[in-house]
């Protein structure tokens, strides 16, 4: 938006010339058109990660496709803000307006319509606007739109874009991927596809094939073959449904898979299955005779294939299941507002690595992986209940299994328990580690059963009560007897084991910053494994990587084509401007970077975050724009007050929001969105006065350089987004917030300065008025 900002200050003497509303219609039109287009090439290209110069250049061609749509808007914005003749913070308002009840369509639009067609039903929306500014023109204008070409022209453009969304919805081999993460789909006709604003599901048919399990024992025949369909998610992770003809025989496989382990135990009556996918837990559960079987899911449409769809209902046959209860629902909403309790908690391989909106890292399972998550979960078991949880495991560096039980230690520590040992189990299948946790000590019998399982079922056992760790590192972690020795050996590790908290809700992230060169190093010399660090490493290049290009972009699109801007003014008006601009970009997208990660915790998921922040935020920032105009910050005083304000919200956000968090996090989601709205809403209306505030003292100096103060605003957002999540996860989010903080409260000497320039200015035509030399009110 911002490159096409700048395209308007490059052809300034073009874009004047023209006619407002013509050129609006225009680019408001090309907005509407490239925003399906662009999803079409996107769907086209090949993006593999490989080491070639085609990566790079299919990589490149999707950047550039993806932003073009952004460009057109971001000279429909501009022109809008320069040339209309409105005042700037009621066009600046308008726009955050209208921008903030689009985060929340956004939700509404991907629950009724898959993805493509909801990227269509947004360029028709873009068409409506350019419709409105066709109706804003005077007679000459609409006379000289009304006639062009019908492709030319905003109505039947619209409308053509309308029924091509109706369309592509209906029909079966519409705009869809291809490719999708290194896999090309060729799905058949008739496969079961369904987006929502979670995920994208598609459900295959049966096949007669071995057992889909995550860790299968060697005792489970090869010749076992049963009717399984698979339910891919987003592309990449999966989760298989199995036929269950009512006889125990048709699901007795599960009983092979180590995630099954716990229910070996006696005395387990009621169980509660977090994540309930396929249905393999839940029927799991039932195989082992639990008679109270509760499964918490957060994607409706797992639940709707289980109970409502008429085939894969009737394949799964899960609601034959008797006192089964299903709940959609974030399980840690759930479990925390719960007056239930049970003997077994589980919680198995619940990730589907899927990125969302909220960022890259802000997967929708991290809040599931928290201290604070794990005491809900284990809130609700009985006295004597037991936990299970299945992650990933690497047999060639066991040491990553301990951000599991160093979690699940510390939950143990925090309940008062001196010794952890006693009550943690963790066996282990190839690449798969399950552990048992007790609330009490296991019993003899208990570790009877557990060891006699796993010898004869051909696991392994990583740690038990009766038999050390197999690393030291496990041991020194199971051996803490309070958390600050245990965060003392975490802190002391190559790999990042630290307890996950809502702060820092990146369980799935192992490597630390400063350790990226030693892991570099170790892949190059191929001995760093292919555990999870592996992936880690990966991603933390992509993330240095990102921010590299971001850097280049912002240098060759923004930087350099509006340095003649900056020259063209007085130094220290562009010092001071520059530094303005450069702070409310990085204060306001690192509170933004800052309130998506910790509310998609709060909220459930991160889908939910994006909307309900964003909403609030533009919003609120609108409102202050528009209130903006009338309350001046045209004074020193004023000008720190507000300052201030921003700083204390944004200090005191990040010492309330962990208390306000805790004792709502049961209440239902809509009561949590409208919290959410309320501690938000007030820093946005703060934030909005910043930017007009800012074009308001420059214009009053000289007007020429106000796009290179744009400019520089758009490139220390952009960079802000992605240190935003760097300082996230190496720091938490707390020191996010604070950075924030830091950037508005240096914001008070930059104000001043270029508050002090247009005193000066005022002061110089006051002078020139008094002597004649100007007419009064110039």
């Amino acid at each position: 938006m911002t490159v096409g900002a700048v395209w308007v200050y490059l052809r300034r003497e073009r874009f004047e010339s023209g006619s407002l509303s013509i050129t609006l219609t225009n680019f408001a039109l090309a907005t509407a058109v490239a925003m399906p287009a662009s999803v079409m090439v996107q769907f086209c290209l090949i993006t593999i990660t490989s080491l070639s110069l085609t990566t790079v250049v299919s990589w490149s061609l999707l950047l550039i496709f993806m932003a073009i749509p952004y460009a057109f808007s971001g000279v429909v914005v501009s022109l809008a803000l320069t040339r209309s003749p409105f005042p700037t913070g009621q066009v600046y308002g308008v726009d955050l307006l209208g921008a903030s009840f689009g985060c929340m369509g956004v939700i509404l639009l991907l629950n009724l319509l898959d993805g493509p067609t909801a990227v269509i039903a947004s360029g028709a929306v873009c068409g409506l606007s350019a419709i409105a500014f066709a109706a804003s023109a005077p007679s000459e204008d609409r006379q000289r739109l009304e006639s062009r070409s019908w492709w030319r022209r905003p109505i039947p453009i619209t409308i053509a874009l309308m029924v091509f969304a109706i369309l592509n919805s209906m029909a079966p081999v519409g705009m869809r991927p291809i490719l999708v993460k290194n896999n090309f789909e060729t799905y058949a006709l008739g496969v079961y596809e369904k987006w929502n604003s979670y995920s994208r599901i598609v459900a295959s048919s049966p096949t007669l094939h071995f057992p889909d399990m995550w860790s299968v024992s060697p005792a489970l025949s090869g010749n076992m073959r049963i009717m399984q369909a698979e339910l891919n998610i987003d592309g990449a992770a999966s989760t298989p449904m199995s036929h269950y003809d009512g006889t125990p025989d048709s699901i007795s496989f599960l009983q092979y898979d180590l995630t099954s382990l716990a229910y070996r135990l006696p005395g387990i009556r009621k169980s509660a299955v977090i994540g309930v996918g396929g249905g393999r837990d839940l029927m799991t559960a039932h195989f082992f005779g639990v008679p109270d079987i509760t499964g918490v899911e957060l994607n409706p449409i797992f639940i709707n294939l289980l109970t409502k769809n008429p085939f894969y209902k009737n394949f799964s046959n899960v609601t034959a299941v008797p006192n089964l209860k299903l709940h959609v629902d974030d399980a840690r909403s759930w479990f925390a507002s719960t007056n239930e309790k049970f003997d077994l908690v589980q919680m198995s391989m619940i990730d589907t690595w899927a990125a969302t909106g909220a960022g890259a890292f802000s997967l929708s399972e991290n809040g599931l992986y928290t201290l604070e998550g794990w005491h809900a979960f284990f809130g609700t078991l009985n006295d004597d209940g037991i936990f299970t949880v299945s992650r990933w495991y690497s047999p060639g560096n066991i040491d990553e299994t301990g951000r599991m039980i160093g979690l699940a230690t510390a939950i143990l520590l925090d309940s008062g328990v001196k010794d952890a040992r006693p009550q943690m189990f963790v066996a282990s299948a190839g690449k798969i580690a399950t552990l048992v946790v007790s609330k009490k000590p296991f019993t003899p019998e208990q570790l009877r059963i557990l060891h006699q399982t796993v010898r004869s079922l051909g696991f392994d056992v990583v740690l038990a009560p009766d038999q050390p760790p197999q690393s030291p590192l496990l041991r020194a972690i199971t051996e803490s007897q309070d958390r600050a020795s245990l965060d003392h050996v975490m802190d002391g590790t190559f790999l990042d084991l630290s307890v996950a908290t809502d702060n820092r809700p990146f369980f799935f992230n192992q490597l630390r910053f400063l350790s990226i060169p030693r892991a570099a190093q170790r892949f190059f010399r191929k001995t760093l494994g292919v555990g999870v660090v592996l992936g880690n490493l990966t991603a933390s290049a992509v993330l240095i990587m990102i921010l590299f290009i971001s850097i280049l972009a912002v240098i060759a699109t923004i930087l350099v084509p509006l340095r003649d801007a900056a020259r063209a003014c007085p130094l220290p008006l562009a010092v001071a401007g520059s530094l303005y601009f450069s702070l409310i970009g990085m204060g306001f997208m690192l509170a933004e970077i800052a309130l998506l990660q910790r509310f998609s915790i709060y909220l459930g998921h991160p889908i939910y975050s994006l909307s309900v922040c964003l909403f609030s935020l533009i919003l609120a920032s609108g409102l202050g724009s528009l209130t903006s105009d009338r309350l001046k910050l045209d004074s020193r005083g004023k000008l720190q007050t507000w300052a201030i304000l921003v700083v204390a919200y944004l200090v005191a956000m990040g010492k309330i929001l962990p208390i306000i968090f805790q004792h709502t996090t049961g209440q239902d989601r809509l009561v949590r969105i409208a919290i959410s709205v309320a501690i938000i809403m007030p820093l946005g209306f703060l934030l909005g006065f910043a930017f007009p505030t800012g074009m308001r003292l420059v214009e009053a100096v000289d007007r020429q350089p106000t796009p290179w103060f744009w400019g520089i605003n758009g490139a220390t957002g952009v960079l802000a987004s992605v240190l935003g999540v760097m300082f996230s996860m190496a720091l938490g989010i707390h020191v996010t917030m604070l950075l924030s903080a830091l950037c508005y409260l240096a914001l008070i000497p930059a104000a001043f300065a270029l508050l002090r320039m247009r005193q000066r200015i005022v002061s110089r035509v006051a002078v020139a008025e008094f002597e004649g030399e100007l007419p009064r009110g110039v």
